[in-house]
């Protein structure tokens, strides 16, 4: 099992998560929950200073990825997303949690969801991912 710490440097290795804020709060192999430490930059633009969705989108997919790292040991290419955003998430840092929903040898599916700092959902998301189980053959390779 990989630790909190383990895992967080390994996040950490990517620059956009790093700008992202991100920080192992718990992790096992049904849960893992991120914090995403809010910044001026995710604005999307208008007077209400709301966070853009396309952050909102990319931490639900980071989590539910990194939460296969957790169960699974390796990431996983994310094959399809899918996002709902359900409130605007007015500035402040965010509690990103993802959940394996089915671990399987070729595709695997997580969710996630984002909530603010008052433990609203602001957006869920469900995605599928590429899983890269070990091949169960003993031939070598073909010429």
């Amino acid at each position: 099992m990989i630790t909190a710490a383990e895992l967080e440097e390994r996040i950490l290795t990517s620059p956009f998560h790093r700008w992202l804020g991100l920080r192992v709060v718990s992790v096992s192999p049904e849960e893992l929950r991120l914090s995403a430490t809010w910044r001026e930059e995710w604005e999307n633009g208008t007077t209400a200073r709301v966070t853009h969705g396309g952050i909102l989108a990319a931490l639900l997919d980071l989590a539910a990825d990194w939460a296969l790292v957790a169960s699974q040991g390796t990431p996983a290419p994310t094959i399809d997303f899918t996002t709902h955003f359900l409130r605007a998430a007015a500035p402040g840092d965010l509690l990103v949690v993802a959940r394996p929903v089915k671990l399987g040898r070729s595709l695997t599916v997580a969710e996630a969801e984002v909530l603010d700092g008052a433990g609203k959902q602001v957006a869920v998301g469900r995605g599928t991912y590429a899983s890269f189980a070990p091949s169960t053959t003993t031939e070598g390779p073909r010429s």
